[in-house]
Parts: structure tokens; C-alpha cells; sequence
């Protein structure tokens, strides 16, 4: 008696569909639905593209460019505030900056009021260590020195418990300007989460 032959294979198609083709359409499908919910996402935590965004962390404010904005980026600022008169009497900025050589750079900005020696220069203490740095230049709104900003100068501000600037008057007395570390590192913290973002390319893409 001779054997019977197996039975043909059969292929299993959806609407004459292959396997293969619906496998590949779902997992498409996952991408753009990822893509998508991506996209609402960024557009909800991020506001809308075309807005400049401020952010408090204490006594430091970070104010972001529009998302938009390819070329702009994010500035650490901290006002100091006479306590007689409630006018701003000095700043710190923490901003970027492109050099010369068209390198960016990160760098402190330090304003302070007109009526101070400029030959001394300007001080930043952190504790009892005290460093002193040149006047850039003088404007109607203060003198000002810019400082490079690197992992020292971070450091310093975020594990000072007091810090202040020091001026020489031009009555040829020194004078401090304390400022607040409280909150620094939680907005350098945002700021490199921005910086990060907004130099993404996958972001770009989107916004």
C-alpha cells in the first residue's frame, strides 16, 4: 500500500494580505503612532515653539529663546536688589557667546554700577576666597566684566553658602554685593536639559 502524500502547506492570508506585509504595516504604524504622541508630547512640555519661556529656581531666573529659534539660546540671570531702595543694583548672567574664531563659548557676565574704581577691577568672593577680574567695558547702564565660565567658576557658585561681589568705590572703598546661590543648581540643571534639547537634531525636526 503506498503512502499517502503530505498534505500542501498552506499560507494564511488576511484579505489576501501576506503575514510578512502585515507585520511590517504594524510595526509602521507603531513608529508613527510613537512619532506622533512624540510630538504632542514635546508640544506639551515644551509650550509652544514661538514663545520665550522665564522659569524661577529660587533667587536664579532662566529665560529661554522660542524653540523656534535655532540660534539663540538660554540665559542664567540673577538681579541684586537694594534693599533701601528696591532698584537693581548690580546682575550676573550666565549666557553664550560666540568668540572671534566664531567658537561658542560659555561666559559670566558681571554688571555693576558706574561710580566704581575701574583700576582695582571687580571681585567675586565665595566664602573667604576672593578673586578679582577686569572691567570689559563701561556703558549708561554699568561697567561690566566678562568672566569664561568653566567647571571652577560652577563649582564656586553652587557650593558657596554666601558669595557677593566686591567693588571699589570712588571714594576708594570696597564694598560687597552679596548674591544668592539658592536655586543655581536646579536652573543650571534646566539649562543644560535645554541646551541638550534644543540642539537635538530629532527636536529640530519637529519644531
Amino acid at each position: 500500500m503506498s503512502e499517502m502524500p503530505p498534505p500542501p502547506t498552506r499560507t494564511r492570508f488576511v484579505d489576501g494580505i501576506p503575514p510578512t506585509a502585515l507585520k511590517a504595516g504594524a510595526w509602521a504604524g507603531l513608529f508613527i503612532v510613537g512619532a506622533l504622541l512624540g510630538w504632542i508630547g514635546r508640544g506639551v512640555l515644551a509650550g509652544p515653539p514661538d514663545v520665550m519661556t522665564i522659569s524661577a529656581y529660587d533667587d536664579w531666573r532662566l529665560i529661554c529663546p522660542a524653540m523656534k529659534d535655532k540660534d539663540a539660546s538660554c540665559r542664567m540671570t540673577q538681579e541684586i536688589i537694594d534693599t533701601k531702595s528696591g532698584q537693581s543694583i548690580a546682575s550676573l548672567v550666565i549666557m553664550k557667546q560666540i568668540e572671534k574664531d566664531k567658537k561658542e563659548t560659555t561666559a559670566l557676565a558681571v554688571n555693576v554700577p558706574l561710580n566704581v574704581l575701574l583700576e582695582p577691577g571687580i571681585g567675586l568672593k565665595f566664602g573667604n576666597e576672593l578673586k578679582t577680574y577686569p572691567y570689559k567695558t563701561c556703558t549708561e547702564g554699568g561697567c561690566i566684566t566678562v568672566i569664561p565660565y568653566d567647571e571652577k567658576i560652577e563649582n564656586s557658585i553652587g557650593g558657596a553658602s554666601d558669595a557677593a561681589i566686591v567693588v571699589v568705590r570712588l571714594d576708594n572703598k570696597s564694598i560687597q554685593l552679596p548674591f544668592s546661590t539658592k536655586g543655581f543648581a536646579d536652573a543650571r540643571k534646566a539649562y543644560l536639559h535645554f541646551d541638550a534639547k534644543h540642539s537635538s537634531w530629532w527636536w529640530r525636526l519637529w519644531s
